[in-house]
């Protein structure tokens, strides 16, 4: 019989490696086994199954969890090609099936939604126009419960929890800035204890837009000037248009008012506060193509807004 994979006499799992490289990137057992939603011996066995197997130790044990070791490094990189390798496979057979089909239902904040939505349709349709878009509006914790109920199939989210049942990737990190009407900002940058001044007009609690900033501010004994709440992006915006004060949002939200000049924006420092943009969907979710492709075109849009510089 002839040797298809050449001296090759060693065949683990995949489960194995999956746990390998959930420890790697988690530098902890016990936050791997969270994310994997397993028990933390299983994943310890599976660890010290690989590391009889080969011979050699692949992390450091810590008083805080744990460290690669140079060959836990090599695995990790191989481990990387193996899953990339596993992935382009599943992209190559599903390419030659049928044309994808089915309704994704997407969910997303009014400011991202405003750039992702509209090159997103255009992508979808002329590539894929057996697959139907549904689009909800929300803030991100009203898309987190949603997700979780299976109302939608994926989300972009600021921040989303870290929780065993959603998974996440990142799209970029925001950071916030000062917006005022134009001509108000004659500053470069502001410190936070100079915005906290301002005459602000603010979201609500539970708005986590509002629960970063409060928590910063409450960190440095600040007490932002809060003159006016209002739970919606498109209201604030035609306040402080209007010169009835400021507010704080991050570039894209105000980008196609900066680029027109009808706000300004300067970036906030001292600190930064910035919060991760994301596209999260359920763990549990029975894989399908459609959703997979979706979520790789919000991936390639974002990403390219980046690229050009338009989103920061």
């Amino acid at each position: 019989m002839s040797q298809k994979f050449g001296d090759l006499n060693w065949f683990p799992d995949t489960r194995s490696l999956r746990y390998f490289v959930a420890v790697a990137e988690e530098k902890s057992i016990t936050r791997a086994a969270a994310r994997l939603r397993i028990a933390q011996p299983a994943v310890s066995r599976q660890i010290a199954w690989l590391e009889e197997e080969l011979g050699a130790p692949l992390f450091v044990r810590l008083a805080r969890g744990v460290e690669l070791t140079e060959s836990g490094e090599i695995l990790l990189e191989h481990c990387y090609t193996v899953f990339s390798t596993l992935a382009q496979g599943y992209r190559d057979i599903t390419a030659h099936s049928a044309s994808p089909k089915g309704t994704v239902i997407v969910g997303m904040p009014p400011t991202p939604g405003e750039f992702i939505l509209p090159p997103l349709l255009t992508h979808i349709r002329d590539r894929y126009p057996d697959i139907e878009l549904r689009f909800v509006e929300g803030f991100s914790r009203e898309l987190e419960k949603a997700l979780i109920r299976g109302d939608i199939a994926l989300a972009v989210m600021h921040d989303p929890p870290e929780r065993s049942d959603i998974l996440r990737r990142e799209l970029l990190v925001e950071n916030l800035h000062v917006v005022g009407p134009p001509g108000s900002l004659s500053q470069a940058q502001y410190p936070l204890a100079e915005v906290a001044e301002l005459p602000l007009i603010m979201p609500s609690r539970p708005n986590y837009l509002r629960i970063i900033f409060d928590r910063a501010c409450n960190e440095r004994s600040l007490v932002p000037q809060v003159v006016q709440r209002v739970d919606g992006m498109w209201h604030i915006k035609a306040l402080v248009r209007s010169g009835h004060g400021y507010t704080m949002l991050t570039y894209g939200g105000v980008l196609t008012e900066a680029t027109s000049g009808t706000l300004e924006a300067r970036p906030l420092i001292e600190p930064q506060i910035g919060w991760r943009l994301c596209i999260a969907t359920r763990a549990e979710q029975k894989p399908k193509v459609a959703i997979t492709i979706v979520e790789e075109a919000i991936f390639e849009i974002v990403t390219n807004f980046v690229r050009r510089g338009l989103w920061q």
